[in-house]
This record gives structure tokens, C-alpha cells and sequence, in this order.
């Protein structure tokens, strides 16, 4: 498994969590993962982050850290911003300062890498952990960046 896990834990470590599929369990539709007005113009209208349930292995994780090195990087095509760091907020008490979005996914690693030195300017890049559900972006972190990576399924192999 490697040394993931044990990064996780050290204090000085600063996570930038993926949402959708992260910190959210994907199932916003009636008989779908997405939202039956997904790909539609209505979807804009339609909160699919207010019925969303806490993940407890990543809350009980984000509780026993340092909420100042914790963060969101997601991607967000729909101007549903606003939603998803109000859910963040009140399910794991990520601030919404914390939460950062981008329309392409391609994107994401520049951003972080941007807030890293912004923030943390003086980290080794070994004490920073991005996770992501996806593998194309969980990809593109380990080609674009020195950061580590991990999919959030490390959770439920050590719960």
C-alpha cells in the first residue's frame, strides 16, 4: 500500500479532497448516480447536495486533523459552487474559504499547485496529498505536481 497512509497522518499534512465521489457517495439521482436532469438546462436549478450524507471514515479522518491544512479542489460545470461548499461545510466543517472550483478537471493541478505555494509555501511536496475518485485526474496530480495522490477508497481498506 505504501506510505499513504501514514502521510495521512502526520500533522503537518495538507489534503485537498475531490468532492463528488470523494466526500460525497455519488447518488443523486432516483435510479441513477447522476441526477435525472443532469445534461439538461433544468439541473441548474436543482440542489442535488442538500440530502447528501456525511462519509464517516473521511469525516472521523478530517475531525482529527488540522482543519487549516484540509481543502477542496472540485470540478463544477453546473454554477453549483454555492451548494456544494455549503455541504462540505456542514457535513465535514470544511469553510467554504477552503473550497476551490474549476470548469475543467484538467485544470486541477495547476490550482493546486498554485494554492500550495500560496498557502504553504515552504511544504515538501511530500507532506501534501491530493485525493481524487477519478484516475485520469488522479493522472494528471502525479504528472503535473510533486504532491503524493490517493483515491479515497484507502478509507474503507483501513477502517
Amino acid at each position: 500500500m505504501g506510505k499513504i497512509w501514514e502521510i495521512l497522518h502526520k500533522p503537518e499534512t495538507v489534503v485537498f479532497f475531490d468532492i463528488d465521489g470523494t466526500l460525497t457517495s455519488y447518488n443523486y439521482g432516483e435510479h441513477h448516480a447522476h441526477h435525472e436532469l443532469d445534461y439538461t438546462p433544468e439541473f441548474r436549478d436543482v440542489n442535488i447536495y442538500a440530502d447528501c450524507k456525511r462519509l464517516k471514515p473521511l469525516y472521523d479522518y478530517i475531525q482529527g486533523h488540522d482543519i487549516d491544512r484540509i481543502y477542496c479542489i472540485s470540478r463544477e460545470p453546473h454554477g453549483h459552487e454555492e451548494w456544494k461548499s455549503d455541504m462540505v461545510e456542514r457535513l465535514y466543517g470544511i469553510p467554504a474559504s477552503h473550497c476551490f472550483y474549476t470548469l475543467d478537471a484538467g485544470r486541477k493541478p495547476q490550482i493546486v499547485k498554485d494554492k500550495v505555494k500560496e498557502l504553504f509555501p515552504n511544504i515538501d511536496p511530500k507532506s501534501v496529498v491530493l485525493m481524487d475518485d477519478n484516475d485520469e485526474t488522479l493522472g494528471l496530480y502525479m504528472k503535473e505536481t510533486p504532491f503524493c495522490t490517493a483515491h479515497p477508497m484507502i478509507f474503507m481498506e483501513n477502517i
